[in-house]
């Protein structure tokens, strides 16, 4: 299996992902706009609760 490099995402492409999350975008449509799964999404925006289970 082979692992993609960590991304370090700017202030910027964080501040977009949470727009779009506000909006109501899914997981995997943030995802595909970043071009990474919706789990690396997912490990960025629910520690500070963006989303909650």
């Amino acid at each position: 299996m082979t692992y993609r490099t960590r991304i370090n995402y700017t202030a910027k492409q964080i501040d977009e992902m949470w727009d779009r999350w506000q909006r109501g975008e899914s997981l995997n449509a943030i995802g595909r706009a970043f071009d990474r799964p919706s789990s690396s999404i997912y490990g960025l925006l629910a520690p500070s609760g963006g989303i909650w289970h």
